[in-house]
């Protein structure tokens, strides 16, 4: 995940906020007088902590099995902090105007976590309850940008209601600041929590897409392995994802590896541990990722950023032979993010030498370029590919942002524009949802909605689920306590019935 510097503004307010939480949790629960409202400050600085990093760590897989039966401690903590601020405007004891914009946020703050922890409980929840998680993850939005979406890192912490009047120097401003950020946020929510239930109820649309026959069964399904690999790929995940690839029966591997993880040893591991599955006649693409320091690397010279890029990519085809390459992941989306904004020519250029490369060292290899933000720079992009002799396929890559459903239904209907009067053959190297904001039964729609999609376009030949388990960003079919969404059976029964070439009624 990458973090803009404007983030760290962000952990320097979240870390004033557990400040202030402690220490008033501190001074209420040894002060005379209230006894619940003692308890229930106590109670809250004592669960805040562990809380908050339960909250974090307990969505990844590999921590998530750990602390997995722990998960209720973070809505349990939100809700004991809306209680406290209860007790505290009940005994008076602070003015309203304080108080009041505190409880509130906390009370939001409550009903996102209680929709996020029910969400893995009941994959189908009503978009009204789901709403208010999603609604908080558009707040987050405005400083996280997309990543608010994928990270459990996005989070906004409660503020511990003071019970008596400011005593020490500051107060007054900090306490006035802080109901004042409160109030911005309530009102915010306010207005996104409409759209937030539209976002939600919009994945049932998606259901109505047509599933188009394939007699020849040549729309293969594909599931990204992994996460990002800049070191060979760890044990735990190995496991998980290798048997979830029999559950589906896929029929390409997907896996990204960083620069920084195409080293000699990661590389002849990542070929050892897919050997068997290769011979079994399953595709395997690889994609080449971004390290952290690009962006300074391409600062000090972006020339000799792309030669450290095709190097990777020589040892990725030569150690690994993959059937497609992707030089770059989502170039005018994550690589810009990662490297900056750079001419469209650097793109061209780099694509066209990586091309021109790979097929030198291994002609079966075929080249892939992606779109992925459907701007009219990856337009652009796109139509150089679609006319380069250095691209053999044209890779598209969807998920819904913010606005659910609808936004992926625009996203196809913008693919299908460029596809008309393009006969290359294309794959869907990417899809994802987000089941831990929208819901899991959105994530089955959006993945099996886009396989409908795809079935209708003879030109996609491949459609890749991304990915596996929820790893470097919460997208995956296995959950992080270990247990597998409802999308796997979902897919496999879709995927059945296409190689069979009927047709699924839904």
């Amino acid at each position: 995940m990458w973090l803009d510097s404007r983030l760290g503004w962000i952990y320097g307010i979240a870390g004033v906020v557990l400040a202030w939480n402690l220490v008033l949790a501190a001074r209420i629960a040894t002060a005379p007088g209230g006894r619940a409202i003692r308890e229930l400050s106590g109670l809250c600085g004592l669960l805040v902590v562990p809380g908050a990093i339960i909250a974090v760590v307990g969505q990844w897989i590999g921590l998530g099995r750990t602390v997995g039966l722990l998960t209720w401690t973070w809505p349990v903590t939100l809700v004991l902090f809306v209680a406290q601020g209860v007790a505290v405007i009940r005994a008076r004891r602070v003015t309203s105007f304080v108080a009041v914009p505190l409880l509130l946020l906390n009370v939001i703050l409550a009903a996102g976590g209680l929709a996020r922890y029910a969400a893995t409980l009941w994959p189908d929840l009503r978009p009204e309850v789901l709403g208010a998680a999603t609604a908080l993850t558009s707040v987050l939005g405005l400083a996280w940008g997309p990543d608010a979406l994928a990270t459990p890192l996005a989070l906004i912490l409660p503020v511990l209601t003071p019970a008596g009047p400011a005593r020490w120097p500051g107060a007054r401003p900090l306490r006035a600041l802080l109901s004042t950020g409160a109030l911005g946020i309530v009102l915010l929510f306010a207005l996104e929590y409409p759209t937030a239930v539209r976002a939600n109820a919009s994945f049932r649309r998606l259901a109505d897409t047509p599933m188009r026959e394939r007699p020849r069964g040549d729309l293969a399904l594909g599931l990204r392995l992994f996460p990002a690999l800049d070191r060979a790929p760890a044990g735990l995940a190995i496991r998980h994802d290798l048997s979830l690839v029999d559950s589906i029966a896929v029929e390409v591997l997907a896996v990204t590896v960083t620069p920084a993880g195409a080293s000699g040893a990661a590389l002849d591991s990542l070929a050892g541990v897919l050997a068997d599955l290769r011979a079994d006649s399953v595709l395997l693409a690889i994609s080449l990722g971004w390290d952290r320091n690009e962006r300074e690397q391409r600062a000090r010279n972006p020339v000799a950023l792309a030669e450290s890029r095709l190097r990777a990519l020589e040892q990725v085809v030569r150690r690994v032979r993959p059937d497609v390459v992707v030089p770059a992941v989502d170039p005018m989306g994550l690589g810009t993010q990662v490297i900056g904004a750079v001419p469209l020519r650097w793109w061209t250029d780099y694509l066209s030498r990586a091309g021109r490369m790979v097929h030198t060292l291994r002609p079966r290899t075929r080249v892939a370029v992606a779109a992925s933000t459907w701007s009219a720079a990856d337009s652009a992009l796109y139509h150089w590919a679609a006319t380069s002799p250095d691209v053999d396929l044209l890779a598209l890559s969807f998920a819904p942002g913010f606005r659910g459903g609808g936004e992926l239904q625009a996203q196809w209907r913008v693919a299908s524009r460029w596809m008309s009067t393009n006969t290359r053959p294309h794959w869907v190297t990417s899809v994802r949802t987000w089941p831990y904001v929208f819901g899991e039964r959105a994530q089955q729609l959006a993945l099996t909605g886009t396989l409908a999609w795809a079935s209708g376009r003879p030109q996609v030949q491949a459609v890749i689920v991304d990915g596996a388990g929820d790893y470097d960003v919460l997208s995956g079919l296995r959950r992080s306590d270990g247990k597998l969404r409802p999308a796997v059976l979902a897919l496999a029964a879709i995927h059945r019935a296409l190689r069979e070439g009927a047709v699924v009624l839904r």
